[in-house]
């Protein structure tokens, strides 16, 4: 096990480092201090203090795989594009009209969010049971849960990683950014935020993806996510479901 120490000392600070398996007596002089360290006590108290992190760390609540929530392929979409490229600015997540849960945020709130994603209660039966079950299954054994989903977990983190590596080269032809820009201009977005966060976002969805080159359809994907939640002015208004956003995005890149 490696050790490695910082002692001060009255000729100054002294550090020592090495690789020890059992218990052994360092002696160092520095000028007329004496230190000495015992340093398989050092291991002993070092191993403690990796069993009690163990420890603290098997009683934290345990966390819902990512890769095992079932639906809600937006909001991950979103949150998966904010670890790309966190300069996105952020997701705010909603759940179904009516809830209020939107009511009091005014509008230049929202504006700050870089993408807005819309949570909606499951219709379909099929999914909805396997919903239950997949909850069940975690809350009866969460280890064994979490562990079932580990090679998922590890695939996406490598793809995420990747994404992040090759996000720097995506290109995205100046024709789309004049679009974009169309788009918000003709939804009369506030500012320019908008323009930019389609920008990033879209460059982020390419590179996920594993290209290099920004296309209309990636555009597609990410622009209601990153204007809906501009086009309200009024704080009474409800945030539109990103058809407004569709509609005109056909009109201007058809």
């Amino acid at each position: 096990m490696a050790v490695h120490i910082i002692e001060e000392a009255k000729g100054g600070p002294f550090i020592g480092g090495g690789n020890f398996n059992r218990g052994l007596e360092l002696r160092v002089r520095e000028g007329r201090s004496q230190l000495r360290l015992l340093v398989n006590n050092v291991a002993t108290e070092v191993s403690s203090t990796e069993a009690q992190k163990l420890a603290a760390k098997e009683n934290q609540r345990p966390v819902f795989p990512f890769s095992a929530i079932v639906g809600q392929d937006e909001m991950k979409l979103c949150l998966l594009l904010n670890v790309i490229d966190p300069k996105i600015g952020g997701v705010m997540i909603m759940g179904d009209r009516g809830t209020g849960k939107s009511t009091a945020v005014r509008p230049q709130l929202l504006d700050r969010f870089g993408m807005h994603a819309q949570v909606g209660t499951v219709k379909d039966a099929e999914l909805r049971v396997k919903i239950v079950e997949e909850r069940a299954r975690f809350d009866q054994n969460p280890k064994e849960f979490r562990d079932s989903y580990q090679a998922e977990q590890e695939k996406l983190q490598n793809q995420i990683t990747k994404a992040r590596e090759t996000l720097s080269s995506v290109q995205i032809d100046h024709d789309l950014r004049v679009k974009i820009s169309r788009v918000c201009a003709e939804l009369n977005v506030d500012g320019l935020r908008g323009d930019i966060v389609t920008n990033r976002a879209s460059k982020a969805l390419a590179s996920l993806k594993g290209r290099d080159k920004v296309t209309a359809e990636d555009i597609a994907t990410v622009i209601p996510n990153c204007l809906r939640h501009r086009l309200r002015k009024d704080p009474l208004e409800s945030i539109d479901s990103g058809l407004l956003v569709i509609e005109k995005f056909y009109e201007v890149f058809s």
